[in-house]
């Protein structure tokens, strides 16, 4: 059976819609919910949920102080009862089945962890209609950057593909997780690469990470999450992203860019990667809006006459 595990501060709001999915996924018989020095409604809003419930055993944990949702996660992890283990962020849906999806595929030989597609919802959006939205992705163009060591999450592909990583709500086994824990030290900040960190200890111990299209999680718009790492500002996004990308190179670089056949030297790629982390949160955000503006003026534009 399946443990899920899900770091949380000062989410009860984001919990209340989320939540509910995570008590009706097949084979998830445990919850584990860490919360990492918050303070608001939480642990009542689960008492209630759990009550509804009675068949999974759930647990809430409390950390006093923040420590990081690294950290959170490698609390769950030794507050477990299951071999395998499921994370999943405080703010995204589980679609039915997730759990249950990703059980099947970790069962072939050579992989370490899998996790589903991840799906954006848009203002007004419900979750299935998001997920219809996305199909098999949005984008044109690989899924992967392996300079930046990057994964395009939006990016077309079809059936499975293995990575070296991919997004956070992922299933894994507990004694990895106790091989390989959680890196606290991305705490401060927003918190960049902390999901990937263990995908990438796994990764270049000889483990791949399976990215399907069969199963997805939805994460909930911006306007309904208040709160966390990617509320920060601008600046402090740019630095914070730069800053842990090269602790995280430090530690896997050599591994990953042997394991990848990549030639290129540990400080261009962090150099590539500070270049793409000033694009993306000062260029690409204006392009993206009217990208889409264009696109639905196209939608309504009304028929010419005839």
């Amino acid at each position: 059976m399946i443990t899920l595990i899900v770091p949380t501060r000062n989410r009860a709001h984001t919990l209340r819609l989320v939540a509910p999915s995570y008590f009706v996924q097949d084979g998830v018989s445990e919850i584990v919910f860490v919360i990492d020095g918050g303070d608001d409604e939480t642990p009542q809003l689960i008492d209630r949920l759990a009550a509804g419930h009675a068949g999974i055993h759930t647990q809430v944990l409390r950390h006093e102080t923040r420590l990081g949702a690294a950290q959170a996660r490698n609390t769950g992890v030794a507050a477990s009862r299951n071999e395998f283990i499921l994370f999943c962020d405080d703010d995204e849906y589980l679609e039915a089945g997730y759990a249950r999806t990703c059980l099947q595929k970790l069962a072939t030989p050579g992989v370490g962890a899998v996790s589903g597609r991840r799906v954006y919802m848009e203002d007004g959006e419900t979750p299935a209609g998001a997920v219809h939205r996305f199909g098999h992705g949005l984008r044109p163009g690989p899924a992967f950057r392996p300079l930046l060591c990057e994964y395009v999450n939006a990016a077309r592909y079809a059936g499975d593909i293995r990575l070296p990583l991919t997004n956070a709500v992922i299933l894994t086994h507990k004694h990895l997780l106790c091989r390989f824990p959680y890196d606290p030290h991305y705490a401060r900040g927003n918190g960049y690469r902390e999901e990937s960190d263990f995908q990438m200890n796994l990764y270049v111990h000889g483990y791949d990470i399976v990215a399907s299209n069969d199963c997805h999680s939805i994460h909930l718009p911006p306007a309904q999450v208040r709160s966390g790492g990617q509320r920060t500002q601008r600046l402090q996004r740019i630095y914070w992203s730069i800053h842990y990308t090269r602790y995280f190179f430090a530690k896997y670089y050599p591994g990953y860019a042997a394991r990848l056949g990549l030639r290129a030297p540990r400080w261009l790629a962090v150099a590539a990667f500070a270049a793409f982390a000033v694009y993306r949160e000062t260029v690409r955000p204006p392009l993206y809006a009217l990208a889409k503006w264009a696109l639905r003026q196209r939608r309504v534009e009304p028929a010419l006459p005839t």
